[in-house]
C-alpha cells in the first residue's frame, strides 16, 4: 500500500494533461463527450475549448465543465485552429478531442497517457479499424518497408501528442487536411514512434467522403518523405474499374461500392498529384 508521500510523488511525476476540444454548434454531441471526458480515471488539468464561430450555447456547456474558451474568428483551417488552440493549452501533453469523439472506456485517457511514458512516443491515438497492415508502435523503418497507406497512422479526432515536438514543428498549415498523419509521419521520420491503441470511442458524425483530398494528400506526404504509397497502382485500379464497366447490370451495386468509390479517387488523384 502506498504512503501518502509516495501517492503524492506518483502524481506530481504524472506529466500534465489538456485537452483540446473544436467546436462549431455541437449542443447536440458535446454533453456526451464532457460526460465521458469526467469518467476518465486520468482527468485532463485543462480543458481548452476552440470555438469556432458557433451560435448555440456549446461554449456555455463547455465552460460549465470547466474549460476555458478561446475564439476563431477566421475561415477554418484543421492545421491552423489546433496550432492556435495548443498555443493555449501549456500542458506537457495534449488530448485533441473532437467534439463528436466519445471516449467510452473510462481508462481511455490513462492509457493514452501511458502510452506517452516511452520517451521515444511522439504521440498516441485510437484504432480506427482493425486492419493490421501496420504495427501499434510505427517508427521509421517500418514506414520506408511497407510504403504509405491510405489510412490514419494518428488521428485529432481522438489522439494525444507531446507538446514539446509540436512546439518544434507545428502543424503544417499548408494542408488542407490529414495535418495528423502529417505532423506524425515527421515525428516518426525524426526518429519518434507513433502508437495505435485499441481504445473504445464512438464517433457521432458522419462526414462527406473525402476520398480524393485524402488521396492526394497521402501522394503529397509520401512524395515529401521519399515513400511509396501502398495501393492497387495505376494498371490494377484502371483493370479493375474496366472489368466494371464491361460487367453486367447486376455488377450495378459492385461498381458503386465504397471499394470502388475510393479506387476512383485514388486514380483520379494520383493524377491530379502528378499535374500539380
Amino acid at each position: 500500500m502506498k504512503t501518502s508521500n509516495e501517492t503524492a510523488s506518483t502524481e506530481k511525476a504524472r506529466p500534465s494533461v489538456g485537452v483540446v476540444i473544436r467546436y462549431r454548434n455541437s449542443v447536440a454531441t458535446l454533453p456526451a463527450v464532457l460526460a465521458a471526458l469526467k469518467r476518465q480515471t486520468v482527468q485532463p488539468d485543462l480543458i481548452v475549448g476552440v470555438d469556432n464561430q458557433s451560435t448555440d450555447a456549446s461554449a456555455d456547456i463547455l465552460r460549465a465543465a470547466g474549460a476555458k474558451i478561446i475564439e476563431w474568428t477566421e475561415a477554418y483551417s484543421h492545421p491552423r485552429v489546433l496550432n492556435f488552440a495548443l498555443r493555449h493549452c501549456p500542458t506537457d501533453l495534449v488530448l485533441i478531442l473532437s467534439s463528436h469523439t466519445v471516449l467510452e472506456s473510462p481508462d481511455g485517457m490513462e492509457r493514452l497517457v501511458a502510452a506517452l511514458a516511452d520517451p521515444r512516443t511522439a504521440c498516441a491515438s485510437a484504432k480506427w479499424d482493425d486492419d493490421p497492415f501496420y504495427s501499434d508502435a510505427i517508427d521509421w523503418p517500418e514506414l520506408q518497408t511497407k510504403g504509405l497507406k491510405f489510412c490514419s497512422i494518428y488521428s485529432n479526432s481522438m489522439g494525444l501528442l507531446r507538446r514539446s515536438l509540436w512546439e518544434q514543428v507545428p502543424f503544417d498549415d499548408a494542408l488542407p487536411t490529414m495535418e495528423d498523419s502529417g505532423w506524425a509521419l515527421e515525428q516518426v521520420r525524426r526518429g519518434h514512434r507513433c502508437r495505435r491503441l485499441d481504445v473504445p470511442f464512438s464517433y457521432q458524425r458522419s462526414g462527406q467522403t473525402r476520398d480524393f483530398i485524402f488521396a492526394a494528400v497521402t501522394f503529397r506526404l509520401a512524395a515529401r518523405h521519399g515513400l511509396q504509397v501502398t495501393w492497387l497502382g495505376v494498371v490494377a485500379t484502371l483493370r479493375l474499374l474496366w472489368k466494371l464497366r464491361l460487367g453486367k447490370s447486376s455488377d450495378r451495386v459492385a461498381r458503386n461500392s465504397p471499394d470502388v468509390v475510393s479506387a476512383r479517387a485514388r486514380l483520379f488523384a494520383r493524377w491530379f498529384w502528378r499535374l500539380a
